[in-house]
């Protein structure tokens, strides 16, 4: 039976509101919906995400505790324990590490995805894929002592 709590808390953040960062009740709930949207329910799976968010929450130190970092550390954290999870993928916009701004993608000669910010706010055009992923990683390792660094992102 589906559980009706909706979390009687005012939503806020990028992956709620339309700002960079969310409460740990407001990223659960987001959670929640949409996985719905692809699987039924799993109550071991949002117990153990739930758990997940708070430890992401606690370790988070500045940038790092902005939604995208915190959904693609939980992602990792969800596939390092058995569960599917590039559905997660369609309910989330990697943004610019300085500017939360949008990013503009393309490929280099070898094939490897690129992106770079919309509006090159740095002024160095450079690949902004890989700051991401050592912001994801940095938070992953300090809020799961139990993990080693991915080498290999299951998201992004």
């Amino acid at each position: 039976m589906r559980d009706a709590h909706t979390g009687g808390t005012k939503p806020e953040g990028e992956l709620t509101n339309g700002s960079l960062r969310s409460s740990r009740v407001a990223l659960f709930n987001h959670f929640r919906r949409c996985h719905e949207q692809h699987a039924d329910s799993s109550c071991k799976m949002y117990s153990q995400t739930a758990l997940a968010f708070t430890r992401l929450k606690r370790a988070a130190r500045g940038r790092q505790s902005w939604d995208m970092y915190v959904w693609f550390a939980l992602g990792q954290r969800l596939y390092d324990l058995g569960y599917e999870v590039q559905w997660m993928n369609s309910h989330v916009e990697p943004r610019c590490p300085d500017c939360a701004g949008r990013l503009k993608y393309d490929a280099t000669v070898e094939q490897q995805l690129r992106a770079r910010c919309g509006t090159d706010c740095t002024g160095n055009d450079g690949d902004k894929l890989e700051e991401i992923r050592e912001t994801v990683a940095d938070l992953y390792v300090r809020a799961f002592e139990d993990a080693t660094r991915p080498d290999e992102f299951a998201l992004l």
